[in-house]
């Protein structure tokens, strides 16, 4: 049913359908609604037929979708004067050539007809490019949906390669820290495989999941690298979209700590209040991969475009870069 109402098959009917009685309506002589006026609203749509479809079939695909809006309003100037002496041909030409026991012609002023005109053309134009930015909207929404399930299935190989190598050498060592490490890999693939299908998730749940992350990272650091999660404020309650937050830590990481660096440090900082805030800092990559425009990758591009679908005018994003420092701030309301 659903699918039915959304076809073109069954919205256009109902349109015309509507316009004809509007029209008829409009024009009627008498109170009392006559078969003639919905004659004369017939006739009165011969020019609107070929005004909507020549603009919906041909001037917006081809000028108005491409921004050539020049192009676009000459168009409609020269549609509409066709459309006005198309309309005078349907009543002096070719309705006097029908047999019929009616005698109509057009009464409207030119201004009110082209005033008709442009009512149904703007109001066409609007209802297309309205479904128009509907489908791309959910093109958009599917597409960052099928970001976030490889997101969330393609965990970084590297990644999980260190820590399982990480916890084989604790095992060796017959490290007391051993059974904690494995129970953070599994808190942290089990958050991210199954318990972020709703479109918000706990902050306390994204939280551990993130704390997970960074004691799995801990364990490859140099000693002289160091780690800050400062969480402010009280998180019970507060929903954000799964992953959001993740795609930062990570990239903190991949370029903070890149080859071992000496002196390497990230600071991460969270504060919940009216909103909430969250900022991270870290030692600047190699010069290399800010200079090709590959620093963040694709992981920033990911979250920048879900906070416009998700969080739109409710969130300030800014990247920050000092010639040592990278840093990211997030904001939402």
């Amino acid at each position: 049913m659903f699918k039915l109402i959304n076809s073109k098959w069954f919205q256009h009917p109902i349109f015309w359908m509507l316009s004809i009685y509007a029209i008829a309506s409009y024009f009627s002589i008498s109170s009392i609604f006559k078969f003639i006026d919905v004659f004369y609203a017939l006739l009165f749509h011969v020019p609107l037929f070929f005004l909507v479809y020549v603009n919906l079939r041909f001037l917006i695909p081809k000028f108005l979708n491409h921004g050539k809006y020049l192009q676009y309003f000459v168009s409609i100037a020269a549609l509409l004067l066709v459309s006005y002496g198309l309309h005078e041909l349907t009543f002096n030409v070719l309705f006097p050539l029908m047999d019929s026991d009616y005698y109509m012609v057009s009464f409207t002023e030119w201004q009110i007809l082209v005033s008709i005109f442009l009512i149904y053309l703007i109001l066409t134009t609007l209802i297309k490019l309205s479904k128009s930015w509907y489908t791309l909207q959910q093109v958009e929404k599917e597409k960052l949906s099928l970001e976030l399930n490889s997101l969330k299935t393609q965990i970084n190989p590297h990644f999980l390669f260190n820590s399982l190598n990480s916890i084989y050498s604790q095992a060796l060592a017959k490290s007391d820290q051993t059974p904690e490490t494995v129970l953070d890999l599994s808190n942290l693939l089990r958050y991210m495989l199954y318990e972020v299908e709703e479109e918000m998730v706990p902050l306390t749940k994204e939280v551990e999941m993130l704390e997970n992350y960074v004691e799995l990272q801990k364990i490859r650091m140099e000693e002289n690298s160091t780690v800050d999660f400062t969480i402010l404020g009280n998180l019970d309650g507060v929903k954000i979209a799964p992953l959001l937050l993740f795609p930062l830590v990570e990239n903190a990481f991949k370029h903070g700590m890149k080859d071992n660096a000496e002196q390497a440090f990230i600071d991460i900082r969270l504060k919940v209040d009216s909103g909430i805030s969250f900022s991270i800092k870290n030692k600047l990559g190699q010069i290399d991969d800010m200079e090709k425009g590959k620093y963040g990758g694709i992981g920033l591009e990911n979250v920048k475009r879900r906070l416009e679908l998700i969080y739109p005018n409710t969130h300030k994003f800014e990247i920050l870069k000092t010639e040592t420092e990278f840093q990211v701030n997030l904001s939402l309301v």
